[in-house]
């Protein structure tokens, strides 16, 4: 996967998932990246990513806390995917 999707004046997703030869920092064979951006701020809100030690998570308190991580109970892409829709659709609803 690798789409930029505009989603309102003020919001952007960008979603890259790639297939990886799997190792000790992508074990689960997948290398992701889902983010939320907002382009009037031209900063990340939210962030999923994999990679190790600390497997599929989120980052919630962009761009203030880029070191504050939220596991994600996955090991799949896709259902890391699902999460990060649920949160955005948070952020829009604001």
């Amino acid at each position: 996967m690798d789409e930029s999707l505009m989603l309102s004046e003020r919001y952007r997703v960008d979603i890259k998932a790639y297939k990886v030869k799997p190792s000790g920092k992508h074990p689960e064979g997948v290398k992701v990246k889902y983010v939320l951006i907002d382009v009037i701020e031209r900063q990340p809100r939210i962030l999923v990513d994999n990679h190790s030690p600390y497997g599929f998570h989120v980052h919630t308190r962009l761009p203030a806390d880029k070191t504050h991580r939220l596991p994600l109970a996955t090991t799949d892409y896709l259902e890391a995917l699902r999460e990060f829709r649920r949160l955005v659709a948070e952020v829009l609803a604001q």
